[in-house]
C-alpha cells in the first residue's frame, strides 16, 4: 500500500450550514455541500467521473445515482465502504485505489446527517438500535441510546483507571472553545467548568457537553491525481497515507476483556500504523488530530488506543493541555462532534483540510503541515487518514 502514498490530494471541500434542525430537506443539503465543493475546485459536474461515500448512512439519504442525475454527472467508478466515521476517513483508499488504477480521475465524495430532524426516529422508533448488532448486545438489556452504554463504559474506566468528571470537562471545554473560535458550527456560546458543572445530566457520569451534537448539515469534498491537483486554484492537500482495521463485535471477548468493546480496541491502532507506514513518518511528526468523538469518554480511550499516551493516562493527557490549539497535539480544532457538528467525522476531513490550505481563522494551528483524520466508531470498524501539504 505505500505506493499509494502522495498519488491523490483533495482540492475542494464544501459544507453547508450546520443547525440544530434545518427546514431543508437533507437532499437539497448535500446537493448544496457537493457544489460547494466543486465551484471551490473549479472542476464541473462533467469532469466528475468517480463517487465514493461511506455506506451505512449515505446510500438512505441520497444515492450516487440519484446525485448523479441531479447535477448531470457521467461516472464510470462509485464505490461505499464501511460505515459511519470509519466510513468517510477510510474511503481515501478507494479513492487513490480507483484513481491510481486508472479507474477514474476525478473523485466526489459527499456526506450528511438530518439527525435533528429525525434523533427520536433514529434511536428509538426503527433507527440504528434495531438495524444492526446494537439491537442484539445492547438494546436487549436497557442500554437505548448511545449516552447510556457509554456511561457504563465512563463508570468502568472510572474503577479501572481513576478518571475524573474534571478530565472529561477538560476535554469538552477544549472543544468548545475552539467551536466559538470557528464560528461556523452550532455551538457559539463559551463553555466554562462552572456551566459544565451545572449542566443536565444525562447518563450519569454523562453530562450535556459530555454528548455529541444531533444536527443536521452537509459536506463534501473533491479528490483527484496530484497531477491533475496542480492545475487547480487550491493548495493540494496530499493523502500521505491511510490505513483501516475492522474489529470483530460478535466475538464474546471483545465485551470481557476491558470492560466494553469501546475500550482497549486494537483496530484503532493498528489502523494508525497502517496509515503511518504509509506516510512514512511517526506520530511525532503530526501537526493537529481530528479525532471521532461522539463522546468525551471516547476521545480518552482514543488517545490511548492511538498510542498517543499509555492505557490509563487519556484523562490526565487531555488535562495537561496538549490538545489545547497551544499544545503539541491540537485535536479537534473545529470543536469535533461535542460543539461544532455531529457528521461522523466527515467535517473532520473538511476541517484538517482547512488547517493545512491556512484557512482555518482564529482556530488556525500554527505552521501546520500534516495533519490526522481518525475515524472509529461503535459499528467496529476504524480508519486513519494523514494528510499534507507542501
Amino acid at each position: 500500500m505505500e505506493n499509494l502514498r502522495d498519488k491523490i490530494a483533495i482540492v475542494g471541500i464544501g459544507e453547508t450550514e450546520y443547525v440544530r434542525s434545518s427546514d431543508r430537506g437533507v437532499k437539497a443539503l448535500i446537493i448544496e455541500a457537493v457544489q460547494k465543493a466543486l465551484d471551490d475546485a473549479k472542476i464541473t459536474p462533467r469532469q466528475v467521473d468517480g463517487i465514493v461515500t461511506e455506506g451505512l448512512i449515505v446510500p438512505n439519504l441520497l444515492t450516487h445515482l440519484e446525485l448523479a442525475y441531479n447535477l448531470g454527472i457521467h461516472h464510470r467508478f462509485s464505490a461505499t465502504i464501511s460505515g459511519s466515521g470509519g466510513g468517510n476517513v477510510g474511503l481515501a483508499l478507494v479513492a487513490a485505489q480507483a484513481i491510481a488504477s486508472g479507474q477514474a480521475d476525478v473523485i466526489l465524495t459527499y456526506y450528511s446527517n438530518n439527525f435533528g430532524l429525525r434523533g427520536r426516529q433514529l434511536f428509538h422508533e426503527g433507527g440504528l438500535d434495531t438495524n444492526n448488532l446494537k439491537a442484539v448486545f445492547e438494546t436487549p438489556y436497557g442500554a437505548s441510546g448511545p449516552p447510556v452504554h457509554l456511561a457504563m463504559v465512563a463508570h468502568r474506566y472510572m474503577h479501572e483507571y481513576g478518571l475524573t468528571t474534571r478530565q472529561l470537562a477538560s476535554i469538552a471545554v477544549n472543544q468548545r472553545r475552539n467551536a466559538v473560535l470557528n464560528g461556523k458550527g452550532v455551538m457559539k456560546k463559551p463553555l466554562s467548568y462552572e456551566d459544565y458543572e451545572n449542566s443536565p445530566m444525562v447518563a450519569d457520569p454523562l453530562r450535556i457537553p459530555d454528548c455529541c451534537l444531533m444536527n443536521d448539515g452537509a459536506c463534501a469534498w473533491v479528490m483527484t491525481s496530484a497531477e491533475r491537483a496542480r492545475d487547480c486554484p487550491n493548495v493540494p492537500v496530499y493523502v500521505m497515507g491511510a490505513g483501516f482495521d475492522s474489529f470483530p463485535m460478535a466475538d464474546a471477548d471483545a465485551f470481557t476483556q476491558g470492560g466494553a468493546h469501546y475500550l482497549n480496541k486494537p483496530n484503532e491502532r493498528i489502523a494508525l500504523e497502517r496509515a503511518l507506514k504509509m506516510a512514512g513518518i511517526t506520530r511525532d511528526d503530526l501537526d493537529f488530530a481530528e479525532i471521532y468523538d461522539a463522546f468525551t469518554i471516547m476521545l480518552v480511550r482514543f488517545f490511548e488506543d492511538l498510542g498517543f499516551c499509555k492505557v490509563g493516562e487519556g484523562g490526565a493527557f487531555a488535562e495537561s493541555g496538549v490538545i489545547s490549539l497551544e499544545g503539541a497535539l491540537p485535536v479537534n480544532t473545529h470543536g469535533g462532534h461535542l460543539s461544532h457538528s455531529y457528521l461522523n467525522c466527515a467535517t473532520h476531513v473538511v476541517e484538517a483540510v482547512r488547517q493545512l490550505r491556512g484557512e482555518a481563522g482564529a482556530c488556525q494551528v500554527r505552521d501546520a503541515k500534516v495533519g490526522l483524520v481518525h475515524g472509529g466508531t461503535a459499528m467496529g470498524d476504524a480508519a486513519s487518514l494523514i494528510l499534507r501539504r507542501d
